[in-house]
């Protein structure tokens, strides 16, 4: 019998998680069987099976993907060395080139995953698994430039984070509401934001939170130029 290459064996599983991602996407997951994802890629239930032997395990590998894509982006931002081109290149990588979210099929399908979570705890597991990774990956950047001084040092530095992420997951949802809507602009807000350009009016009152004790961030200029 002839050796099956890897290459195949990899192929054909991206090929399932692509068939997986459609009908997910069109009927959500409770109302897609393996049947349908069988019909979908036009490959029989064993040679589905052979490669996930459950819909838990296709999400499982949907995640897995999705990790290995978000490494790959992160690596390639981060290594435009300093802290404002490498926000700059983030941007450019995950909402100004990233073809999936012009998708619908992509953005129905990470809403999909993260409205499953409340009800089913392993989808719940490994999509926090997923966020952990992200900002396991970005908080030291992040960290790092607070220490050059080009981010303000006395926000915490996980919970910039989180709201770069929350931006993230904020268009895609906005993309399933408003197909059209204008990413070049949405990049270009987020750039101002983090180049500093964003806030041209007086700082005005101290907030509740300075009040607490936090610093005032200098204003127009959370980040250096």
């Amino acid at each position: 019998m002839p050796k099956v290459l890897p290459e195949y064996l990899e192929l054909r599983k991206q090929q399932i998680l692509d068939a997986a991602a459609a009908c997910f996407a069109r009927r959500g997951f409770h109302q897609t069987t393996m049947q349908d994802i069988c019909r979908e890629v036009e490959l029989s239930p064993g040679a589905v099976y052979r490669y996930f032997p459950s819909k838990d395990a296709i999400i499982e590998g949907m995640c897995t993907r999705g990790t290995e894509q978000n490494q790959q982006g992160l690596e390639e931002g981060m290594a435009a060395g300093d802290t404002l081109p490498a926000f700059r290149e983030l941007i450019r990588i995950f909402f100004l080139e990233m073809d999936n979210l012009k998708s619908f099929e992509f953005c129905s399908l990470n809403v999909e995953l993260i409205a499953e979570s409340p009800r089913n705890a392993r989808v719940q597991k490994l999509q926090a698994q997923l966020l952990s990774d992200v900002r396991a990956r970005l908080t030291p950047f992040v960290r790092a430039a607070q220490e050059k001084g080009d981010v303000d040092a006395s926000l915490d530095a996980e919970a910039i984070v989180r709201v770069m992420i929350a931006q993230y997951q904020g268009l895609i949802t906005q993309r399933l509401v408003e197909p059209d809507i204008d990413v070049p602009k949405y990049a270009e807000v987020l750039q101002a934001l983090y180049g500093g350009r964003f806030w041209q009016g007086d700082p005005g009152p101290p907030s509740p939170a300075e009040g607490n004790g936090h610093k005032r961030p200098e204003p127009a200029s959370a980040l250096r130029h």
